[in-house]
């Protein structure tokens, strides 16, 4: 049944395209980010441990954008996004075709799953978003409790090959997205199932509406992939979202339960704010998570973190900005791990 959903979700592509030809030929466009941050922090020490207490990060990437418009007036767009640092294995972060018609885009490549664009961010934020989640590595992880891309997919299936569907763009503010990825690693051609889970699917779905003065929103979604040993409760996990946005606030927060194929259920919370005017952005969130530590246990490891940001647009495409944060972790063994810090930088897109 998988098989014969996916293939039909391609077969959609090539009847919405139809035989046509481009009205003008392929247009290309240059872009990318470049990010730079410096960060302090003071955390606990295990033994024998000397963490530092200052430390850099950086995020670089060029981008190709192709697009055309057929002359039966289907969209056609190609992505290719390349990774510009030498510290990183793979070279193309994301590369994949969108078919854009009045039934709705179909995507096919190597992308993350519908989930992550209809839920976007859990919180606003005014520095970090969700594909900046850094304080996870300036903070050394005490618990096996997963707060990266926990309230997205990605934590499963990131960047994979897979055929994505959304429907036009909010009907009557309703929107709806399904994606199938036959592998959740980076696998082309045939694989051995028993190495690796597969069969992911996910869908979401999300509603915006409008009030006097502001707006409102809604979006949930669900994931599914079977486990590695041939078993049918592999990962599986959803999320819902809601935010409202009214003057210059934006309020939202989400909630995230996790069930991965070993049984240790993770669920966690976070909720923020964010008030803007003009260049200036300021916001705070609170997130908290637990794990189990064996399956069914009353016992759990947990992750707490508070964030206060700001940061300045200074052009175009240039923001300046600086994060203080506060972490308390406790372990399996019930022991607290505390840290706080500050991570300032710079970030460019062009």
């Amino acid at each position: 049944m998988k098989k014969r959903v996916s293939f039909l979700m391609i077969a959609a592509i090539s009847v919405a395209a139809g035989p046509a030809s481009a009205a003008d030929p392929i247009t290309l466009k240059l872009g990318g980010k470049l990010r730079h941050f410096f960060f302090v922090a003071d955390q606990d020490n295990a033994p024998g441990e000397n963490l530092s207490s200052t430390g850099m990060l950086t995020n670089a990437e060029v981008y190709f954008d192709g697009r055309t418009i057929l002359d039966n007036g289907v969209e056609v767009r190609a992505t290719i996004e390349l990774e510009a640092e030498s510290r990183n294995d793979r070279n193309a972060d994301e590369v994949y075709i969108d078919f854009i018609t009045g039934l709705g885009k179909f995507r096919i490549g190597e992308k993350e799953g519908v989930s992550a664009a209809m839920i976007a961010d859990p919180v606003p934020e005014a520095f970090l978003t969700t594909e900046e989640e850094i304080v996870q590595q300036v903070v050394k992880p005490r618990t096996g409790l997963t707060t990266r891309d926990a309230f997205t997919f990605k934590r499963y299936a990131d960047d994979v090959l897979g055929v994505s569907y959304e429907t036009p763009a909010l009907i009557q503010g309703f929107k709806f997205g399904v994606t199938y990825q036959p592998s959740t690693g980076d696998n082309e051609g045939v694989f051995d199932k028993a190495d690796r889970a597969h069969d992911a699917w996910q869908a979401a779905a999300r509603y915006e509406g409008r009030f006097r003065g502001g707006s409102y929103r809604l979006a949930g979604g669900y994931f599914h992939s079977s486990s590695s040993i041939g078993r049918n409760d592999g990962n599986e996990g959803w999320v819902v979202h809601a935010g409202v946005t009214y003057g210059g606030w934006d309020v939202a927060g989400s909630y995230a339960v996790a069930n991965p194929a070993t049984g240790l259920d993770e669920k966690i919370w976070v909720i923020g704010a964010l008030y803007g005017i003009g260049p200036y952005k300021i916001s705070a969130s609170h997130s908290y998570g637990k794990r189990d530590l064996v399956p069914g246990a009353v016992a759990r490891e947990t992750v707490s973190r508070s964030n206060i940001q700001g940061a300045m647009r200074i052009g175009p495409g240039i923001t300046l900005g600086v994060t203080g944060f506060y972490t308390d972790q406790r372990d399996s063994n019930g022991v607290d791990w505390d840290g706080l810090g500050a991570i300032g930088g710079a970030k460019l897109s062009f």
